[in-house]
């Protein structure tokens, strides 16, 4: 599932091309997708606006129009957004095509259909579960080592499954979860509240740290992730333990385990992390 560097790096390479943009048709391939209003009412309130700015809040895209309503994606597992000229054949597993003004066509494509989008006015955003209760994102100055600390000292859920928690910190996911605690050196199954203090400040440190990264190599591809622009990321080469279960550990040279936390898998090195 794309988590926060992914969805950012949408965000950056769609902008360019959808922004100040007009839909001149919308249609829709795969009802389910749209998951408020209906369809027709769906059609009709995108049809002949403006997109006037592209935001981000945690993995979720906001695609701002001109009469004060939004549409809200979510990618889910395998969805992607691309803005492609208008000459470009239909993308593969195409479910819904914005045509767009300026010859472009913004399509959301999905393998496994997971993806969905909402249009939304201001007072709507209760219909879109858990977008209301989204804690803060790294690298904002709302997402502190004293917020971090609180969280940590109140909680007796394995680590993991701590920061995993939109409500908690918006936009990780397994990949850089995994990540973060290997970089802070701390196993993923320790119970919160047991962290120290120092170590505590190692992992916020750590989640900016490889959220950073991520955002400055476009993001993580193993199968399906592409940005706006059909491009794949390069943080894959650069991760620590996430999908190098077997492999030496890039600190001391220990094969790698995995273990389920939370019924995720979770690699981690059973020498340097405690």
């Amino acid at each position: 599932m794309p988590e926060l560097p992914e969805v950012e790096q949408v965000r950056k390479t769609l902008a360019p091309h959808i922004e100040g943009r007009r839909i001149l048709k919308t249609e829709v391939w795969l009802d389910r997708m749209v998951q408020h209003p209906a369809v027709p009412q769906f059609i009709a309130g995108t049809e002949g606006r403006t997109i006037t700015g592209l935001k981000r809040r945690g993995k979720y895209l906001r695609l701002e129009l001109d009469d004060g309503q939004y549409l809200l994606a979510h990618l889910r597992m395998t969805g992607a957004l691309l803005a492609l000229p208008a000459e470009v054949d239909r993308p593969d597993f195409a479910k819904i095509r914005f045509t767009l003004s300026e010859g472009m066509n913004l399509w959301f494509t999905d393998i496994r259909t997971f993806g969905v989008i909402y249009l939304l006015n201001p007072q709507e955003n209760y219909q879109v579960k858990g977008y209301e209760t989204l804690g803060p994102e790294p690298l904002t100055e709302a997402f502190t080592a004293a917020y971090l600390k609180a969280k940590v000292q109140k909680s007796r859920k394995p680590v993991k499954n701590l920061i995993l928690d939109q409500t908690v910190i918006a936009g990780l996911g397994n990949i850089y979860a995994d990540e973060s605690l290997a970089l802070s050196r701390i196993m993923p199954t320790r119970i919160a509240c047991t962290l120290t203090e120092p170590e505590t400040e190692a992992l916020y440190e750590a989640v900016n740290q490889v959220i950073a990264q991520g955002i400055a190599n476009h993001g993580t591809t193993f199968r399906n992730y592409q940005d706006g622009e059909g491009k794949k990321g390069d943080n894959q080469n650069h991760l620590l333990v996430y999908s190098r279960k077997g492999q030496p550990c890039r600190f001391c040279g220990t094969t790698l385990e995995q273990i389920k936390v939370g019924g995720r898998g979770s690699v981690y090195c059973p020498k340097c992390q405690k």
